[in-house]
């Protein structure tokens, strides 16, 4: 093994250490990403060339981080899916537009080649978008360069409007997370379990993404079904986000600056569109569902699930109402997405 793959964990722990201290959301993932790229673009900027993280590293954390979502939904929670069954046809229309939308301003104004334009404008999680444009043969340095700017934008600025609007202060989400205290080692072997299993089974069954969705249906139907409850060490959610930001990071090597300031600005203006999109829906969703604008908007503004549910947690919104739809935002824009490009590429092919 190259030793210089060292350098890429290395920086990764600084950056994410530092997120954790300043109080970013994500931090270990976030700041993992902005380590090591930080890294390989500085020691690449006079043409050196680094070695290649395996592919391997991303896919069995995203396994587990899959799991981990999946374990999360418990039987009590399913009764709120009938209060809100307005909610599906919405999230199918958030995503179509936001995904027009985005391909619109990535394409025209940000010149990106198709593919990538189509899987950068994905209103889903960084991690499902990644894996399925790395599937497609999109480029994962400008996929995931803007998914990251995406949700820094989301996830740091909806606390500041709530603050600006109502009054109402958002702590650190930092230093709180989903995963619960209490648990054992029968807890991370079932997670671990569930992961590799529900890799097996999502690759066997074809799913897409299916390092993320067959672990995250695997852990769903066991969880609703009763047969397990998991207690989540939060070391364990910290490792996973750790080794994927430092995955995703590495995907930098050979970007330009010229670039990442092209994808600064294009992410920008994609995150307020869908921002304005988010605000919009719950507007209309106000009038026909138990729910105030407030959780409504977070509910729609497409940050990472976690993060949106902690800050609903500290705005006293109910977190398992905002939770479901983001894990349904997610669920769905991988199919939609799947099937649009699939559907895409072959009437390209035709053509």
């Amino acid at each position: 093994m190259d030793p210089r793959l060292g350098f890429h964990f290395l920086f990764g722990a600084i950056g994410g250490t530092a997120a954790y201290f300043v109080g970013l959301p994500m931090p270990f993932l976030l700041g993992g990403i902005v380590g090591t790229a930080s890294f390989v673009l500085a020691y690449e900027r006079d043409g050196r060339e680094l070695p290649k993280l395996s592919r391997w590293v991303r896919l069995c954390f995203a396994a587990v981080i899959g799991a981990m979502i999946g374990s999360r939904f418990l039987p009590e929670h399913v009764p709120l899916l009938l209060k809100f069954w307005v909610s599906g046809p919405a999230i199918i229309a958030f995503i179509l537009v936001a995904l027009g939308g985005n391909y619109a301003i990535m394409r025209g104004l940000g010149g990106y080649a198709k593919k990538d334009a189509f899987f950068a404008g994905l209103p889903g999680g960084i991690i499902d978008s990644v894996i399925l444009a790395e599937k497609a043969g999109a480029d994962v340095r400008v996929v995931t360069a803007q998914h990251f700017i995406r949700i820094i934008l989301v996830v740091g600025s909806v606390p500041l409007l709530f603050w600006a609007v109502e009054g109402d202060v958002v702590g650190s989400v930092a230093g709180e997370t989903l995963a619960q205290g209490q648990y054992d080692v029968s807890d991370v072997a079932s997670i671990v379990l569930i992961a590799a299993a529900g890799l097996f089974l999502g690759r066997l069954l074809r799913l897409p993404v299916a390092h993320l969705m067959g672990p995250l249906l695997l852990a769903l139907a066991l969880s609703l079904a009763g047969v397990i409850r998991i207690d989540i060490p939060v070391w364990l959610q910290h490792v996973a986000q750790f080794m994927l930001g430092v995955s995703l990071g590495a995907q930098f090597s050979g970007l330009s600056r010229k670039m990442l300031l092209r994808g600064l600005w294009i992410g920008l203006l994609s995150g307020a569109f869908m921002l304005g999109l988010a605000a919009v829906i719950a507007i209309l969703l106000g009038y026909v569902t138990p729910a105030g604008f407030g959780a409504l908007f977070i509910s729609f503004a497409a940050g990472g699930l976690a993060e949106m549910s902690l800050i609903a947690l500290s705005l006293d919104f109910n977190p398992v109402v905002v939770a479901l739809h983001h894990l349904a935002r997610i669920f769905l824009t991988i199919w939609i997405g799947s099937f649009l490009w699939r559907w895409l590429a072959s009437r390209e092919g035709k053509s």
